[in-house]
C-alpha cells in the first residue's frame, strides 16, 4: 500500500502556494500541450502534465455526445500502469447522481469525504463564479475522489479534464481521502481554458486536413470521371480511397431503382482489383471494399433492410454509433452480426433530386463515433457519386443510341442493297422475260419458213432430178446439138450443175436443219413457259447454254453431242464456173469443253433461271482464260450426285484453267455490283443473281473454290427434291 505524509504531501503541492512557481509550471504545461497540433497528442499531453503535476492516480479527458447521451474516454493517464482501463464509450447512466452535471456541463468535485466539507468547497467556489456540484459516493471511472473540470461546450458534444484520486493510508495506518483545494481547481479550470484553444487549433487544423483529403478524393473521383465513363471502375475505386481516407472496415455501395436496372449485373460473386491494391467485390447491383481480416458479406447483404428503407424513403443520411442501439436495426439483427457491423455510416447517392445509390460506411473492430467531418466527407464522395453514376447513364444512352443508330444505318445500307439488288433483280427478270418473249417470237417466225424450207427440199431434189435425167435423155438422143444449144450448154456448164446441184441441195438441208436445231435451243434456254418448278434434266439445259456459246469453243469428239460453228461467205465474181459457190466451211475456235458428266437424277427446280446461271458461269470462265495462251484453254463440267441426311443432291462444277481468283476478292464475288471489269464493261449482278438463285430459290449452295494461278471452280449444289 502507497503511503505519504500529510505534510510531505503539502511540500509537494507547495508550487501551487506560489503564484510564480504555479504560472511557470502552469507554462511549461500549456507549451507542451500546443507544440502538436494533433488532437489526440494534445490531449494526452495534457491529461499526462495534469496527473503528473497534481500527483493524481488517474487523469483522463472525456467527451460528453449529447445525441448518444454516451461519455467517451479517449485519453488517460495512469499512475499505476497496470490499474484497469477505462477508456471506450460508457452510458450516461453510468455516473448516478452525476449525470444530469455531466449533461450541463458543469464542474463536478468528489473529495470522498462528507458532504458538507464538499458543500463548504462549492460554495466559495460559486461565489467565485464556477458552475459546480457535488458528487455521491459513486466510484467515477473506478475512483473516489474525482474533479472533472469541463471546457466549453460545443453543440454536439462537451468536454471534461476528469481528475481522479483513491484513498491513501497514512503513517498511522488512517485511510486519507483526496481533499481538492481551490487552488489546484484553478490550475485546472486555467489549464482547461488553454486546451480549450489548442482543441480548437487542432481541430481548426483536422478540419483543413480532412478538407484537403476531401477534396484530394473527391478530385480522384473527378479524374476517375474523365478517365473513364466505367461505372464499375468509378464506384469500386471511389469506395476503395473512401475506406482508406475514413479508416472505415467496410465500404458499400448498393445501385436502386434506375441506376440497378441500367447496370449490368454479376449473379456471382466477383472479384474487381482497383488502384489501392485492395480487391473490390460485386454481387449484383452491389459494390463492396473491406479491410482484412473482415470477408465480402454482399451475399448476405439485405437490399430491403430496414435503413436501406428508412434512407430511400427520406432521402437523408443515418449515422448509428451502435448498431445494437437502433431501433429500426434491432439487437439481433443476423445481416449486421454476420457482417459483424458495430458502427454504420448510410448516406443517399442522389442528384437532382433522383436516388440514384445508397453508400454504406460501416466499422467493424469497434464502436465509432461519426464526426461532422466523418459526415461531410461521406456526403461530399456521396454527391460526386451521384454525378458520376449519372454522367455514366448518360454515357450508356448515349453509346446505345449510338448502337442503335450504327444499327438502323446499317439496316438502312443493307436495306438499300436489298433494294437495289431487287431492282436489278427486276430488270434483269423483265430483260429475260423481254428476251425470252422475244426470242419465243423470232423462233416461232424462223421456225415456219424454215420447216417451209426444210420440208420442200426433198421435192425440189425429185424435181431437179428429173429435170437431170431428161436433159441426160436429151443427150443420149441429139448427141450433137445445134450450135445455139450447144453455146448455152457451154455458158452454163451443165457438167458442173449436174455435179453441183444436189450438193447444194444437201447443204441447203443441212443449214436448214442447223437454224431449226438453234431455234429449239432457243427455246429451251429461254424455258418462257416454265416460271413455276418442274422436273428436268440439268444435261439438257447445260448442253443448250453451250450450244448458244459453241462459238467459243473448240468441236469435242468426245462430246455426247459434237456442235460445230459455220460461216456463211458471199460468192466471189470467179473467172471459172468453180468460183461461183464456196461450200460453208467449219471455223476452227480455241476453247476446249471437257464433259464430265455423271449419273445425275431430274431434278425438281426453276430449269429457267438455272440455265441463266449457267449462262453465267460459263462466261465468266471464257472470260477469265483471255490471258490464257490459246492451246491451253479448257472448260471442265462436271456432275455427280451427292448423298446428304436431308435428300439427294446434284452438284454442277464448271472449272476453268484461268488465273484464279485472290483470297482478298473472293469474299466479295457474290455482292451486288461488284465486279473486276472496267467501267462499261460489267454490271456487277451475273453472281450476285446466280447466288439468289441458287440459295434463296432452290436452297441450295454456290461454292468458289479458286487458288490463285491454279484456275477456279464454281459449284452449284441443289437438293434433287425442294427442301421445306
Amino acid at each position: 500500500m502507497f503511503l505519504i505524509l500529510p505534510h510531505a504531501k503539502q511540500q509537494l503541492l507547495s508550487w501551487l502556494k506560489h503564484p510564480q512557481q504555479q504560472s511557470a509550471r502552469l507554462r511549461q504545461a500549456v507549451d507542451r500541450i500546443r507544440s502538436s497540433l494533433e488532437l489526440k497528442v494534445v490531449l494526452q499531453t495534457a491529461v499526462d502534465e495534469v496527473g503528473q503535476l497534481l500527483e493524481l492516480d488517474r487523469c483522463s479527458f472525456l467527451w460528453y455526445f449529447q445525441d448518444t447521451q454516451r461519455v467517451q474516454v479517449v485519453c488517460e493517464w495512469l499512475r499505476q500502469p497496470h490499474s484497469p482501463s477505462q477508456l471506450g464509450y460508457h452510458p450516461l447512466e453510468k455516473f448516478g447522481s452525476v449525470a444530469g452535471a455531466i449533461a450541463k456541463g458543469e464542474t463536478i468535485i468528489q473529495t470522498g469525504t462528507h458532504a458538507s466539507e464538499n458543500w463548504d468547497l462549492i460554495s466559495r467556489l460559486f461565489q467565485l463564479g464556477y458552475r459546480s456540484r457535488s458528487g455521491g459516493g459513486e466510484r467515477l471511472l473506478n475512483t473516489a475522489a474525482n474533479l472533472w473540470v469541463p471546457l466549453q461546450a460545443d453543440a454536439e458534444w462537451i468536454g471534461f479534464i476528469a481528475c481522479g484520486c483513491d484513498a491513501r493510508s497514512n503513517f498511522w495506518g488512517r485511510s486519507s481521502a483526496r481533499r481538492w483545494s481551490e487552488a489546484e481547481i484553478e490550475f485546472i479550470s486555467a489549464i482547461a481554458q488553454q486546451l480549450e484553444i489548442a482543441i480548437a487549433q487542432a481541430r481548426l487544423y483536422e478540419q483543413t486536413q480532412k478538407s484537403a483529403q476531401r477534396e484530394k478524393l473527391v478530385n480522384q473521383i473527378t479524374n476517375q470521371t474523365r478517365q473513364s465513363f466505367n461505372l464499375e471502375t468509378i464506384l469500386t475505386e471511389a469506395i476503395a480511397h473512401l475506406l482508406e481516407a475514413m479508416q472505415a472496415d467496410r465500404c458499400l455501395v448498393h445501385l436502386v431503382g434506375e441506376a440497378s436496372s441500367q447496370h449490368a449485373e454479376s449473379l456471382h460473386l466477383q472479384e474487381i482489383k482497383t488502384s489501392l491494391g485492395m480487391p473490390a467485390y460485386q454481387y449484383k447491383h452491389l459494390y463492396e471494399v473491406c479491410r482484412p481480416p473482415f470477408i465480402p458479406s454482399l451475399e448476405e447483404f439485405e437490399t430491403s433492410g430496414p435503413i436501406t428503407e428508412w434512407v430511400i424513403r427520406h432521402s437523408q443520411p443515418v449515422a448509428i454509433s451502435d448498431v445494437s442501439q437502433d431501433r429500426r436495426i434491432g439487437t439481433h439483427n443476423p445481416e449486421y452480426q454476420s457482417a459483424q457491423i458495430k458502427s454504420s455510416l448510410v448516406v443517399p447517392v442522389k442528384a437532382n433530386g433522383q436516388l440514384h445509390a445508397i453508400l454504406y460506411l460501416n466499422q467493424c473492430a469497434y464502436n465509432r463515433f461519426w464526426s461532422k467531418n466523418d459526415r461531410e466527407l461521406a456526403i461530399a464522395v456521396a454527391d460526386q457519386l451521384a454525378i458520376s453514376i449519372q454522367q455514366a447513364h448518360l454515357y450508356g444512352q448515349i453509346q446505345h443510341q449510338a448502337t442503335q443508330s450504327a444499327a438502323q444505318a446499317e439496316h438502312l445500307s443493307t436495306t438499300l442493297k436489298q433494294l437495289q439488288l431487287t431492282q436489278a433483280q427486276l430488270i434483269q427478270s423483265e430483260k429475260m422475260s423481254s428476251l425470252g418473249q422475244l426470242v419465243a417470237g423470232i423462233a416461232h417466225e424462223i421456225n415456219n419458213p424454215v420447216s417451209f424450207i426444210y420440208g420442200n427440199i426433198p421435192y425440189v431434189k425429185w424435181y431437179v432430178n428429173d429435170l437431170i435425167r431428161v436433159v441426160k435423155a436429151y443427150q443420149e438422143r441429139y448427141p450433137h446439138p445445134e450450135a445455139g444449144i450447144q453455146q448455152i450448154l457451154e455458158e452454163i456448164e451443165l457438167d458442173f450443175l449436174e455435179r453441183d446441184l444436189p450438193q447444194l441441195l444437201s447443204s441447203m438441208t443441212a443449214g436448214a436443219e442447223r437454224i431449226r436445231e438453234i431455234v429449239l435451243s432457243l427455246r429451251n434456254f429461254s424455258r418462257l413457259d416454265e416460271s413455276q418448278r418442274k422436273i428436268a434434266d440439268l444435261h439438257e439445259g447445260l448442253e443448250s447454254t453451250l450450244l448458244l456459246l459453241q462459238g467459243h469453243f473448240l468441236p469435242s469428239g468426245s462430246a455426247p453431242l459434237e456442235y460445230q460453228s459455220w460461216r456463211y461467205t458471199q460468192p466471189a465474181r470467179a473467172t471459172s464456173p468453180s468460183a461461183v459457190a464456196e461450200a460453208i466451211a467449219p471455223v476452227p475456235l480455241n476453247i476446249q469443253v471437257v464433259r464430265q458428266y455423271g449419273e445425275i437424277p431430274p431434278v425438281e427446280c426453276y430449269p429457267g433461271q438455272l440455265n441463266q446461271v449457267f449462262m453465267n458461269l460459263l462466261m465468266n470462265a471464257v472470260e477469265a482464260m483471255q490471258e490464257c495462251p490459246a492451246e491451253d484453254r479448257a472448260i471442265t463440267i462436271r456432275t455427280c450426285v451427292e448423298n446428304r441426311a436431308e435428300g439427294d443432291w446434284v452438284i454442277v462444277a464448271i472449272a476453268d484453267n484461268g488465273p484464279g481468283i485472290p483470297a482478298e476478292i473472293q469474299a466479295k464475288i457474290f455482292d451486288p455490283f461488284f465486279t473486276t471489269k472496267g467501267v462499261g464493261e460489267g454490271t456487277g449482278l451475273g453472281l450476285t443473281i446466280s447466288y439468289q438463285v441458287v440459295v434463296n430459290q432452290h436452297r441450295g449452295q454456290l461454292l468458289c473454290v479458286s487458288q490463285l494461278g491454279n484456275g477456279t471452280e464454281m459449284q452449284v449444289k441443289i437438293p434433287v427434291q425442294p427442301l421445306n
